[in-house]
Formats: structure tokens, C-alpha cells, sequence
């Protein structure tokens, strides 16, 4: 009996502790007039987008993409399932990006500044390599 009343204020203590980790900080994405490709990359192709629009339209999807409480702790995350996403600066640097799906819902990574929920329509914007 004091061993289970022990394991059940140990799980609540790691419960509280989880929910009490802090969200991401907001997602810090190049301005669209920065920017002078995007360059994506799925299963082992690529695609590069250069239209104003488009890239207009995937900063505007992104930057709407909501803050969670999941860690970022490497270079690239170890899924299976991810496109990444390069975007060309202006004067030649490089930002990347990660996208996946994991247990029915769609993640934009940013190593080592956060992990943000985004939608499937971002998620199929980066993975139709057909355009």
C-alpha cells in the first residue's frame, strides 16, 4: 500500500513538472523580401521554389504555427517521416526548417529554439515537390 501511494505522488510530481515546462519561444522566420529561395526536401528529392507568392504564403503559414512544450536537443530531428525546408537569404546564408507529421498531427522544428504545431495544408505545401 506505501509503495503505491508512493508511485502515484511520484507520477503526479512528473505530470505537474511536464505541464509546467515552458513553451517555445515564438518562431523566428526571415522576412518573404529576404528571402530568394526556398529550397524543399522530401524522400530523397528536391524542389526549389522562387515564386514571391508562394514564399509569401509559406512564411505566412508558418508564422502561424503554435508553440509547444516539446524539447528540440539536436541538429536534425530523428524522424522518419520529415521534409526540411531551406531558405536562401538574400546575401547567401541559409535558415532550415524541419516538417512532420507524428501521431496524427503536423510539427514545424527549428533546432534548438522550438517545436511548433502547425496544420496538414503546411505539411502538403512542403511535400508537393511537383511544381
Amino acid at each position: 500500500m506505501g509503495r503505491t501511494l508512493w508511485t502515484l505522488l511520484l507520477a503526479a510530481l512528473l505530470l505537474f513538472a511536464g505541464a509546467c515546462s515552458p513553451l517555445a519561444e515564438p518562431l523566428t522566420l526571415p522576412d518573404a523580401h529576404e528571402v530568394s529561395e526556398v529550397r524543399l526536401e522530401y524522400e530523397g528529392e528536391s524542389a526549389v521554389r522562387t515564386g514571391p507568392g508562394w514564399i509569401g504564403l509559406l512564411l505566412e503559414d508558418m508564422a502561424a504555427a503554435a508553440p509547444t512544450r516539446k524539447a528540440t536537443v539536436q541538429d536534425v530531428p530523428d524522424k522518419a517521416d520529415m521534409a526540411s525546408v531551406h531558405f536562401v537569404l538574400e546575401d547567401g546564408s541559409e535558415q532550415t526548417i524541419f516538417v512532420y507529421p507524428e501521431k496524427g498531427k503536423w510539427y514545424i522544428e527549428r533546432p534548438y529554439q522550438g517545436v511548433y504545431e502547425t496544420n496538414e495544408l503546411l505539411w502538403g505545401m512542403v511535400t508537393d515537390l511537383s511544381q
